[in-house]
């Protein structure tokens, strides 16, 4: 009998872009740095502010998910994600990496609105929407962003965003109620009402110049304050009529420059402003500089690192990062009845040479399934995964140069295992080649990818 059909699925599981919205598909992580952060919300300091920095590709969502589900039942949670808005609905993903602080305080606000509008059991006052409209063709205008409308319909733009976020109990939709949603746990999805929109009238689309502003406003500027203001505004009203907001920021960790970093976190604290206690996840270039522990307003700063999938000092050694990717790909299949369709030897070997990056185990797997329903496997060879590693590989190996070689050898040829003093080490991090890990000290390895042929280290990553 073919297992087409378990490949598919298994195929559709395994998206590298999306978190697992079902928590029993999701493994835990003993080095994650949510527990913590949950622990720390239940507490009743308004004060609270965490900043989650990581490589893209570590799994952040996630974790960010789960830290918002473990409070939808007793705040009003927010769930921005960023990328997800410049990609989906404003149509330009790239935009992201000129964001001002201003603009990511105004699209907060907006998705607060949002929420407040369609899932809470009272009217939104106009004259806050209206408010803050003023606000940001103000703040617009004085940025120098191109073209920003004359007439500005602040209720139709929000309706184009997509946000997750929970009525806090007891006025949350019942749990049934969720899952026929198709919604995650306490959280709602609140979808851009352009898709329905496009099709029946065509009228509802993101307008607005994001991520275009031609000068930086200071935070002491007029105009910047009183968007904020605005913003404060509408979270004060949702605050005093429910319960406390708490505001979950994704997508910010995609940066990649630390100007624009240094920009949002360190020269700018109007995000950190916002009144209410939030989650951000934060760009990576902020913890592997040393104006980390600058960063003002935050209370609470961490780090997902990748899965410790190698041992320090015995890089060729499997370590005990591998065990959690065994977990996911058992945890997202076990329905399936198909406990010998991939042998724990492969299943680790994957794990390894994903370089402990979930993104890329995720790739791994579904690059497996797409190769065994196109063979009509029974089951995972070593053939099989030899070729979809050595895809892979080559994929990752494509645009270094000898200078990058260099760097990375030098990186594996140290015995502390620190990031070399060479500005190509950064940008090595910022594209997954060179990756951090957390077991002992944290300490920087090339991809194991990278080790099977184009990088040469004193002891090879041969695993398996």
């Amino acid at each position: 009998m073919s297992r087409r059909p378990i490949w598919e699925e298994i195929y559709n599981r395994f998206d590298p872009f999306q978190p697992a919205a079902e928590q029993a598909r999701r493994a835990d992580r003993p080095r994650s740095p949510a527990a913590d952060i949950i622990k720390l919300l239940q507490a009743p300091f308004e004060g609270t502010r965490a900043l989650v920095t990581g490589t893209t590709g570590t799994g952040k969502s996630t974790e960010l998910l789960r830290i918002a589900e473990a409070r939808s039942r007793h705040d009003f949670v927010v769930v921005l994600d960023l990328q997800r808005h410049f990609s989906d609905v404003v149509g330009d993903e790239q935009a992201l990496q000129d964001i001002s602080s201003w603009e990511v305080v105004f699209l907060a606000g907006l998705a607060v609105a949002r929420a407040a509008k369609e899932l809470l059991p009272y009217p939104l006052p106009d004259q806050h929407l209206e408010e803050l409209a003023r606000a940001w063709q103000k703040a617009a205008k004085a940025a120098d962003t191109p073209a920003p409308p004359a007439q500005l319909d602040l209720g139709a733009v929000a309706k184009t965003m997509v946000v997750l976020a929970s009525a806090a109990a007891p006025l949350a939709a019942p749990a049934t109620a969720a899952a026929a949603a198709g919604t995650t746990a306490g959280l709602e999805l609140l979808s851009a009402a352009t898709k329905v929109a496009d099709a029946a009238t065509g009228a509802l689309k993101w307008q607005l110049p994001i991520g275009r502003s031609q000068r930086r406003l200071p935070d002491q500027d007029e105009h910047a304050q009183n968007l904020l203001g605005a913003v404060n505004v509408l979270v004060g009203y949702v605050q005093s009529k429910l319960r406390r907001v708490l505001l979950v920021i994704d997508g910010l960790d995609r940066i990649l420059e630390f100007e624009r970093a240094e920009a949002l976190f360190l020269r700018s604290e109007l995000i950190a402003q916002i009144a209410c206690r939030m989650v951000v996840a934060g760009p990576f270039a902020l913890h592997s500089h040393p104006a980390k522990g600058a960063i003002p307003r935050f209370s609470k700063n961490c780090v997902v690192f990748n899965e410790p999938v190698m041992q320090k000092g015995t890089e060729s050694e499997p370590g005990p990062g591998v065990g959690f990717f065994c977990d996911v790909f058992r945890r997202r299949t076990a329905d399936l009845g198909v406990p010998d369709l991939v042998p724990n030897d492969l299943l680790e070997r994957l794990a390894y040479f994903s370089g402990g990056r979930v993104r890329d185990f995720v790739k791994l797997v579904r690059a497996l399934a797409e190769q065994g329903w196109v063979d009509d496997a029974m089951h995972a060879t070593q053939p099989l995964v030899d070729r979809v590693l050595d895809e892979m590989r080559r994929l990752l190996e494509t645009g270094l140069d000898a200078g990058h070689v260099e760097v990375l050898e030098r990186a594996a040829a140290d015995p502390r295992r620190l990031i070399p003093a060479d500005p190509r080490a950064r940008e090595l991090l910022d594209y997954g080649k060179l990756l951090p890990y957390p077991n002992e000290s944290e300490w920087y390895f090339p991809h194991p990818l990278l080790t099977m042929h184009l990088v040469r280290t004193t002891r090879p990553g041969s695993h398996g």
